[in-house]
């Protein structure tokens, strides 16, 4: 079981390629993307990405720089020589919920570089296809580049978790207690089944460690208690599950691991501030 891919069924995003265009030098651009995550295909070329405080980062073709959360930021290339050109594809994602986990667990900031790419056959390939039809005038070009822009961000997620910890020490979040064997397999569990009466105990048997350890590490990676995590994800399935099924309220509370409606409807309550009913009517 991937729990990636059960945690992106709860993650709602729109994602669009809105630029694709070559510049000749000397050019710069000013990007900012208030509330939306963004990248930047370097398609052709190479540029500078200038943020403020920052010192800046040179990028070239075959790179990738994606921005978690808005940050302005500066893209140039100020050599005297109109006879040089970089080629930009330029997108970004909106989400329903910018506190999601797998977001907030992302660094303000990654560049993948090409001869990263390189050894990830998978993304590179995607790199090549969004290339290839960002530059093709076919029927459905911006229908198929924005589709391939969702799978981009996901496949940013997968190689961020494949990262050594050493590469990124500020790994935080959800994506660093994936990134560790046994806090990994207690999530793979929890994820798998989730309608399942889970206690701290049963957790740290999934993951293999003592409780107390469990515990532990399980808040130091993720920095939120089990407890807390588990009711994230399941008033999550509860919300969507109200959203988009007719099941009853004493259903969707089991599917989400409580043995009452009365307890589920508390719960819920307290986490959005209206009830179950309310929120199907909305």
């Amino acid at each position: 079981m991937d729990v990636v891919n059960e945690i992106f069924k709860s993650i709602h995003f729109d994602a669009n390629i809105y630029l694709h265009s070559e510049f000749c030098s000397p050019w710069g651009v000013e990007s900012s993307h208030p509330g939306l995550s963004s990248f930047h295909v370097i398609a052709y070329g190479n540029c500078q990405l200038h943020i403020e405080g920052q010192t800046p980062i040179f990028l070239s073709a075959g790179d990738l720089i994606f921005f978690s959360r808005n940050t302005p930021h500066q893209l140039l290339n100020s050599e005297e020589n109109n006879e040089i050109s970089t080629t930009l594809i330029c997108g970004h994602l909106s989400f329903s919920n910018t506190k999601n986990p797998i977001l907030m667990g992302l660094p303000r900031y990654l560049h993948i570089k090409a001869n990263e790419m390189d050894r990830q056959s998978w993304f590179k390939s995607l790199f090549q296809q969004i290339v290839r039809e960002a530059e093709s005038d076919s029927n459905g070009r911006q229908l198929v580049l924005d589709k391939l822009a969702e799978i981009l961000f996901i496949y940013i997620v997968r190689y961020y978790i494949g990262l050594e910890q050493h590469q990124y020490s500020n790994k935080t979040g959800l994506l660093k207690g994936l990134s560790n064997p046994s806090i990994a397999k207690s999530l793979v569990a929890f994820h798998n089944q989730i309608d399942k009466a889970w206690s701290l105990n049963s957790l740290a048997d999934e993951a293999l460690i003592s409780r107390s350890k469990f515990a532990s590490l399980f808040n130091e990676l993720l920095g939120v208690t089990p407890l807390k995590y588990m009711t994230y994800w399941r008033m999550q399935q509860a919300k969507q599950l109200l959203k988009n099924t007719t099941a009853s309220v004493y259903s969707i509370a089991l599917d989400c691991g409580y043995q009452s409606e009365a307890a589920f409807i508390k719960v819920f309550k307290k986490y959005f501030n209206h009830t179950p009913g309310q929120a199907r009517r909305e």
